[in-house]
């Protein structure tokens, strides 16, 4: 589920109260998605319509979506670890505000 939502300049980001998927950055012209997990690992995924981006954000369970939806685009790993401590921080004082 959406905690906060964030657009600017043809990008969409967003924080999540998932399990699994801590945030999203999604740019609307290049149709490209980004993903951040609890883990550190990002993903990008190519060619997302904004259909089904639309789908993904909106959903309840982002972590089944991605699996029913996002998986079937390509996608790359970012090799580095994104470091998670301020978004974890932030979904929690978020969450502790609702």
């Amino acid at each position: 589920m959406v905690l906060i939502k964030h657009e600017e300049n043809g990008s969409i980001e967003c924080l999540y109260d998932s399990s699994n998927i801590l945030g999203s950055k999604y740019i609307v012209n290049q149709k490209k998605l980004a993903l951040i997990f609890n883990s550190g690992r990002q993903y990008v995924y190519e060619g997302v319509t904004f259909t089904d981006y639309t789908k993904f954000e909106r959903g309840e369970s982002q972590g089944k979506l991605l699996h029913s939806i996002i998986k079937k685009y390509s996608y790359s790993q970012s090799k580095e670890l994104v470091d998670v401590l301020p978004l974890v921080e932030q979904i929690e004082k978020i969450k502790n505000t609702l």
